[in-house]
């Protein structure tokens, strides 16, 4: 399959210390690009998975923003933090149990399935247009609404003498900060996050990525050849649908039109060259109707 540079993506592998949107502004400027989009922000502290989008691949940041995500952290014990992380000023320390008397598959069970949520002060959020991070460097409290978030998968495991690591599999807008936190007050101790990285999003992995640093050093060239991908290969496991001649125009004028395939929620729809056009949705009927159309 030939590159299609106007719907590519990169894979990246964002290091420790630098934000989002920081290593996103050095990939764009690597590649004097002007069009550009990641798609679930990661914090300063935190490094691994942040998938570029490349111009018209912008579209679809969202379709990756409510994937299901992985992470792996270091939980650090006994301190607590006005961030929930290292970065923070710390608010309080405390003694730390026995660790042979905490039971963490009880406190795994404890924290499965779906919980209930608030989003911290340190976080991108907005209020009335605003980070809320930028409030709270302020000192100003803002009031967040709890809410649901689905915790699929969670392993803890003692690390070191008042460490714990942390592998959980959750749905979207679940701060592992926050979950670090809780797991903390249910030891009786506090915690607070001291590594953090994300290793998948969706069915994509860290294998598939490229650290930072190696892509800013390698040539044109060399990305172009070796890092970035067209942005349908993201959706392996999607129904595909190749459209006749005559339904073209229809899709792209947002006309629904009929098939034989059966319900489903994400489709990758195709030209009848091959040429990916975008990504629809099949109801009840057998209708495909475009969602997000990149051409």
């Amino acid at each position: 399959m030939m590159l299609d540079f106007k719907q590519s993506c990169i894979i990246l592998d964002k290091p420790s210390g630098i934000s989002s949107n920081h290593a996103l502004s050095k990939v764009k400027k690597k590649l004097s690009q002007r069009k550009a989009g990641f798609s679930g922000t990661l914090d300063p502290l935190a490094s691994g998975l942040l998938i570029i989008f490349l111009n018209k691949a912008t579209k679809l940041c969202s379709s990756f923003l409510n994937a299901d995500k992985s992470y792996k952290a270091t939980i650090k014990l006994g301190i607590t933090s006005t961030t929930g992380d290292i970065t923070g000023e710390i608010i309080s320390s405390s003694k730390i149990p026995d660790i042979r008397s905490i039971d963490l598959k009880k406190i795994e069970e404890k924290f499965m399935g779906s919980i209930e949520q608030t989003p911290p002060m340190y976080s991108a959020l907005k209020y009335k247009g605003i980070r809320l991070y930028e409030y709270a460097r302020k000192g100003i409290y803002v009031h967040r609404d709890s809410r649901n978030v689905v915790i699929h998968n969670i392993n803890l495991r003692h690390l070191n003498e008042g460490n714990l690591l942390l592998e959980v599999n959750c749905s979207k807008g679940t701060y592992i900060r926050t979950l670090a936190e809780k797991i903390g007050e249910e030891i009786g101790c506090g915690a607070l996050i001291s590594s953090l990285k994300r290793t998948k999003i969706a069915d994509i992995d860290l294998s598939k990525s490229i650290n930072l640093d190696i892509l800013l050093s390698s040539t044109t060239e060399e990305i172009f050849d070796k890092y970035i991908i067209n942005v349908d290969l993201l959706l392996s496991d999607t129904t595909t649908h190749e459209l006749l001649d005559n339904e073209v125009v229809k899709i792209l004028n947002g006309s629904k039109i009929k098939t034989n395939k059966r319900p489903s929620k994400t489709v990758k729809i195709y030209d009848y060259h091959g040429r990916f056009i975008g990504v629809g949705e099949i109801n009840e009927n057998s209708e495909l109707l475009p969602k997000k159309i990149l051409l």
